[in-house]
Formats: structure tokens, sequence, C-alpha cells
């Protein structure tokens, strides 16, 4: 290991030729490089180039003296710590003062023991290395301090005497002399209410008893921090037997407003600024706890918007966020939600009532809930603030809301099964017409159990091939011809039987079935017709409904064109039918789509025409070939109120090249109708009710008979 003395430099500066030369030879044997200045001035100007790592200064030198060099040197940066040791003939003691008043190290009288001074001199060496050490220690841990905003403390706690860092000092954004003396000096620059808290640590802290605390800390400015602060007893007591408490202090400001954004990104909406579900969810685990631990009830409302959906249709996503901010806002005034002004540190989420839990879909939470009577008032001012009239830019929206509530104990006394509970009253309110308010039931406990259990059949129905597919025959008036055949998909239940098709055609959109299941009846439709295209004629389509969920999936234009190309069907055999609900959901989005597909050579209706938007502008936008007239206003045929409007819908497809096809045709009058006003394509029992493939196989070769088109009487069922 390297000593100090090794490679050492040393600066000899003196007038005396002499002595600067004997100096030097005594140096050099000791191993010392040497660099020599005959004065004050070359001393300066040596040790500014050389930067020596110990000077030998002579006192009494002509122009400046030893100790004007001394303190000039002590005035450099660089100078502060190299060792200067002083050499002269005066002996008095004022001169021994006077240097050392000038910053030298050590004081060597003449004449020179010249062997002794290199052992001086390595000895003093040795000490500024230590110096240095010790130097390059501190100022390493008062950056580190610096860097880390940490601060340090010891309280002499028995005459009541703090030594504080320079760092601490900062923590408050105060001068060592405006922060004030003793302990409790800090309870001045702490948060008011914060100050309960740290005065008990202090008290603590003066009986020996450590602490660990978060606070806040105002300073001068009036700007807040945060400090984490810990503090505990010395290893030993000080000499004189008094306890010594010894402490650090760290501005964690940041980390608590990291802390802060990253609980809003996980606990609250970005839009309506209210909590999310997750938050929801802990609020009500306290909830339901304190209702268990006090014997008092709690309750959970789900507030759903009605027909939301067509707001961001119609008027864009921007008005329906603006709408949905509007909303929260209503509910949180209603409920006298406000937020608590948050604890040091973060601390635990503040109690809040109202949460948004999906889309469109609000939590409301009741602690210590009273009767259900009061209850469902709370509900019903909820509607009522819902149903406000919204002023928009432009515009004035009403909307309307369905509540499901649950209470606990009634219903559940588990958090997650009470939100359940309350869900599942929301999904009979939404079934069930008129009914705004639904208290949970146990009749709905088992109705959704039901619909659970057929969820996982149909999933298994799906997979195992059971759905069966039947063809409703579509008559061309003039060619007395089935020229069409609508798709049908049925469900023979092997435990239940038939399961309606809106109740299963439902459940799969609600779970995203809808898209395996639609392509099993693709794949259906696809091997029917390949089994029968020698006997098709050329023209015949048959036709399959798409659901908003089937046309918004990404992967059906690459689904079809596989299906078709793995039955080896021409895409002209196929018509999708599409509502325009769905085509007008993301018009851009539908232009896409329906174009593709009209180059694949796949055909589009539109179903149910009439009871949507029924624009011209949109109609001439999008690649469609057919209209279906809604069999609501075919069924209004008959009193003569559905005339009008059958009337624009065949008109209008005539007027753009489109065909037209009634469907829900029943009687020889409706047809008569029909028929006279252009509209040739016929769908209903009055021709054919649904059928197997094999039954539509034998119809197609048949000429069609027009039965009883005067007489007005129904179809036979």
């Amino acid at each position: 290991m390297m000593t100090p003395s090794e490679h050492a430099q040393v600066l000899v500066v003196d007038d005396d030729p002499l002595t600067r030369m004997m100096a030097t030879e005594a140096l050099r044997e000791g191993g010392f490089a040497t660099i020599e200045a005959a004065d004050g001035y070359q001393a300066l100007s040596a040790f500014d180039s050389k930067l020596p790592d110990l000077v030998l200064l002579d006192v009494m030198m002509p122009g400046l003296s030893g100790f004007d060099v001394c303190q000039q040197l002590r005035a450099r940066p660089s100078g502060a710590l190299v060792p200067i040791i002083m050499l002269t003939g005066l002996d008095d003691s004022e001169s021994v003062q006077r240097a050392f008043d000038a910053g030298a190290t050590d004081f060597i009288s003449k004449p020179i023991n010249w062997t002794l001074l290199r052992f001086r001199i390595r000895y003093v060496l040795r000490s500024a290395q230590v110096m240095k050490e010790l130097t390059r220690n501190k100022e390493s841990l008062s950056n580190a301090q610096r860097i880390a905003r940490l601060g340090s403390w010891e309280w002499f706690v028995d005459e009541d005497r703090v030594q504080r860092s320079d760092q601490y000092y900062r923590l408050f954004g105060q001068s060592p002399h405006a922060f004030g003396a003793g302990m409790e000096a800090v309870l001045g620059h702490v948060y008011a209410s914060d100050r309960a808290a740290v005065t008990a640590a202090v008290e603590g802290a003066r009986k020996g008893i450590g602490y660990q605390l978060t606070y806040r800390v105002v300073w001068p400015d009036g700007s807040v921090r945060t400090v984490l602060e810990t503090a505990e007893p010395g290893d030993v007591r000080d000499g004189r037997g008094q306890l010594v408490m010894e402490g650090s202090a760290q501005d964690i400001s940041d980390h608590v407003d990291a802390q802060r954004r990253i609980r809003q990104l996980a606990y609250f909406d970005h839009l309506t600024g209210l909590p999310n579900r997750e938050f929801f969810r802990e609020s009500l685990l306290g909830a339901v706890a304190r209702g268990l631990r006090n014997d008092s009830r709690c309750a959970v409302m789900v507030v759903d918007l009605d027909r939301f959906a067509r707001i961001n249709d119609s008027l864009g996503p921007e008005r329906g966020d603006q709408v949905l901010q509007v909303i929260g806002h209503r509910l949180r005034e209603c409920m006298g939600d406000r937020a608590p002004a948050e604890p040091a540190g973060g601390g635990s989420l503040p109690r809040l009532k109202v949460a948004r839990l999906a889309a469109d879909e609000f939590g409301v939470l009741l602690s210590d809930a009273g009767s259900q009577d009061d209850i469902i008032a709370v509900a019903e001012a909820l509607l009522q603030a819902v149903r406000a009239p919204i002023r928009v830019p432009g515009q004035e929206i009403t909307l309307s809301a369905r509540i499901g509530l649950a209470v606990m104990p009634d219903h559940a006394t588990d958090a997650d099964a009470l939100l359940k509970a309350a869900e599942t009253a929301l999904n009979r309110a939404k079934r069930v017409t008129g009914e705004q308010v639904a208290l949970f039931s146990e009749e709905m406990k088992v109705a959704a159990f039901l619909r659970f259990t057929l969820e996982g059949d149909l999933r298994r129905a799906i997979g195992d091939d059971e759905l069966r597919v039947i063809y409703q025959p579509i008559v061309d008036l003039h060619r007395r011809a089935v020229v069409k055949a609508e798709a049908l998909v049925r469900w023979p239940h092997l435990a239940r039987g038939a399961i309606p098709p809106p109740e299963f055609i439902s459940l799969a959109e609600e779970t995203g079935m809808i898209v395996p299941l639609s392509r099993a009846v693709i794949e259906r439709v696809c091997a029917d017709i390949a089994a029968m295209e020698p006997h098709l004629p050329a023209d015949f389509r048959f036709c399959i409904n798409l659901s908003g969920v089937n046309f918004m999936d990404t992967q059906l234009i690459p689904t079809v064109r596989a299906v078709l190309a793995a039955a080896g069907v021409p895409p002209g055999r196929i018509e999708f039918e599409l509502t325009e609900t769905v085509l007008m959901r993301d018009l851009d989005y539908a232009t896409v789509i329906l174009a593709q597909l009209r180059e694949m050579g796949v055909r589009v209706a539109v179903d149910d025409f009439g009871t949507g938007y029924s624009s011209l502008a949109y109609l001439r936008r999008l690649a469609v070939d057919t209209l279906k007239i809604d069999r609501s206003f075919v069924n209004e045929l008959d009193d003569g109120q559905g005339i009008a409007i059958v009337e624009a819908v065949i008109g209008l497809a005539h007027s753009l090249g489109l065909e037209v096809v009634a469907e829900g045709v029943e009687t020889a009058s409706q047809l008569c109708a029909l028929s006279a006003r252009g509209c040739h394509l016929i769908q209903g029992y009055l021709f054919a009710r649904p059928m197997p493939v094999e039954s539509l196989l034998e119809v197609l070769g048949r000429e069609v008979s027009m039965p009883g088109m005067l007489a007005g009487t129904p179809a036979p069922r």
C-alpha cells in the first residue's frame, strides 16, 4: 500500500539559496520530489501551476512575507487543505500564533534538523491525508443527504439542545437562525392539522421512545411539503449520562405526489373524476364490515342510463362524454358526496358514495341506510336528478335511468355478493318495461342462476353443433317462385326443450358468444348451399343476420372469406342483414366494411328499415342492396295506418335501384296492398313458415300459388 509520502511533491519557499539547497537535498534523500521558489510571488505561481502536496514556507522574505503567502494560499480552493509548515528563526509566541492564524499546519524553528524534518513532513502528510478523507466523506455525506433530501439531528434531551444538519433546515425552507432553538421549534413549521401528531411524537422521544412519522411542513412561501421523520435513542448516553435522541428526516413530497397520481389512476375514473369500480368495491368492503360490527344496514344501488348509446351515435362521443360528466356531478350533488382532505402521505382512501362502474353505469353506496322506503326515496331522487334536461351546445338532452338495489344484511352479508345482487336487480329493471327501480329478491337470484347455467349450456351447444339452422322462404310475386331464404337459428335444448331465440341471442350478445355462434351459422348455411348448389337457381340467395357485435368484429371480413373459400360457395349466394342502428353506430367504419363485402360479391340488406334513421343521405353513402320493411309497418296495413310509411320506403328503394322486401306478411290484404305499391318480394307466414333445408329444397322447384289474394283472411298457422 502506498504511503502518503511516496511521490509526494513539496514546494520549498525560502529567499536563502543555501537553505533551499539543503532542504531540497534532505527531502530528495527522504524520497520526496521538490519544487523551489525564491520569494512569495514565485511561491504563489509555482503552487498554482504544480499543486504540491505540502509547502515548506519561510516566514521572513522580502516582498510578500510567509504570513502573507500562507493567507493567500488558504484563500485558494485548491489550497484549503494543503499542509503548510512554516520555517522561521523567530522564536516568540506571537510569531507562532500569527503563523497559525494565517493558516499554518505546523511551525518549525531554525536551525533545522533535516533528518527530523523528513519525519515531521511524513507525519503531517499522513494527518493531511486523514483530514482529506474525513472532508471527502463529509462532503459525500452532505451531497448524498442533499440529493436524497435527507437531514439529520441529535437531541441532547436534558438540556434541550439540538444539533441539526444544514440539509435538515433546507427541508423546511429555513435558515438555522430563523428555524428556532430546542426540539419543539419544529412545531412552528408543521402543518396545523399534523401538529398534534408531531407533538405526541416529541413527547414520547423525550422519554426515550423512538418514532417514525410522516407529516407536512409549511415553507415561508406558503408551499407545503411532506417529510418522513425517524427517531430512536442513541447507542449510549453522553459523557454526563443524559439521554441523546438521534433522528433523520427526508422530503418525500415527490414520492407522495407520485403515489397520489398512481392512486388517482388506479382508483378514479379519468373522465368524471369519480371513483372507479375498484375504489367502490373497497369502500363497500369497509361499509359492510362496519355494518356487521355495528348491527346497521347499508345499501348498494347500480344506476344505468337508458339507451345512452344513442347519444354517442347521434351526437358523437365528445358530447356523450360531456353528458356523463354532468350526470356524475349530479349524482354526487344529490348524495352530498364531498371528498375529505387527504392526510399526509396519501393515507387511506376517503369515503365517497358515488362511483362510475362502467361506461354508462354508476354505483351509489348508502352507509347506515334507513328503512326500505327511505332507500327507495333516495333512488327516486337520483332518477329525478338524471331526468333533468342537460344542455350541451346547440342541444337539450333528456335522459332516463333504471336502478337496481340491494340491502345488507337483507340480501347479502358479503360486499361482492351485495354488489352482484344490485346488478341482478338492475338487469330485472332493464328487462321489465316501466320498472325503473328494482329491489333484489330471491326470485331474481334463481333467475340469474338459471341464466348463468344457460350461458354454460349455450357455450357447450355452440361447440357441440347443437344449434339448428332453418330457413324462411322469400317469394317473388312476379316469378311466383322462392328466390331467397332467410337463415334462422334455433336451439333445441337437451333438457329444457326449445329456447326462444330472443332469449339465447341476447345472452350470446351480452357474453360475446355471438361471434362464434354467428360463425357456426355461416358455416352451416355454406354447407347447406354447397349440398344444394346443383339444384339452386343462379340468382338464389341466402340471408344471414349479423348483430352489431358481429359487424364491429375486426375478424368479420377474414372470417367470411375463409368460410366461403372452405365451403366453395360463391359470395353472391350470401346476403347479410344488418339493422340501421348497427350501420349508423360508426358510419365511417360501416362504409369501409360494406365496401369490402361488395368487393367480395356479398350483398347487404338493411333490416327493419323505417324504425331507425331512415336517411336518404346514409343510404346513398353505404353499399347496400336491399331494404326490408319492418313487420310493424306491414301489420298496420290492415287498418291503413302504415300505408304512407310503406309507400315511402318502396319509393325510396326504387329511386335508389334497391330491392325491397316486406317481412311479416300474414294476410292476403297485406299482400295486395304491397303488390299494388310495387313491392314484389314477400316474406311471411302467408306463404311459408321457417323450414329445414330438406323442405326448402322441395319448394324450390314448385310454382308458388297466391293464396286468397283478395280474401283478406290470415294464413293458417
